[in-house]
């Protein structure tokens, strides 16, 4: 396959991944639901992910898209960061948090609560999923 066949494709794929992320539901139903080959699917996720991580370790880093973004054309991309400001530990005056979902993945604990926003739970979910 040709380098811009090749990259017409995993964009492609890229969107069809950020719609099945985007809808919250398990690869494999999302896969069923929409009639996509889940074996090719899952080829290109591990493709995609491989080329992130190639992509990642030379100097210019490239964008990747968010949940609720597209993937752009190279020339196009750009990074956005979120602050997410932590309480100091001698702030504990309020309530104890008791997490409805917790997931550890390594040294990373997330404690999620029920009321968490759409889009909050959505962003973790494309973060994850990127992994």
């Amino acid at each position: 396959m040709d380098k811009i066949t090749h990259q017409v494709r995993a964009e492609h794929w890229a969107k069809i991944m950020n719609e099945c992320i985007n809808s919250g539901m398990p690869k494999t139903a999302w896969c069923r639901a929409n009639g996509i080959s889940e074996k090719q699917f899952f080829y290109w996720q591990r493709i995609l992910r491989r080329e992130a991580f190639e992509n990642s370790r030379n100097s210019s880093l490239p964008a990747t898209a968010g949940p609720d973004q597209e993937l752009a054309p190279a020339t196009h991309r750009t990074v956005s960061f979120t602050e997410i400001k932590l309480p100091s530990s001698s702030q504990s005056t309020g309530p104890v948090f008791h997490p409805d979902l917790v997931i550890r993945k390594g040294s990373l604990i997330l404690e999620i609560s029920n009321s968490a926003s759409d889009e909050l739970l959505s962003r973790i979910g494309g973060i994850l999923g990127a992994e």
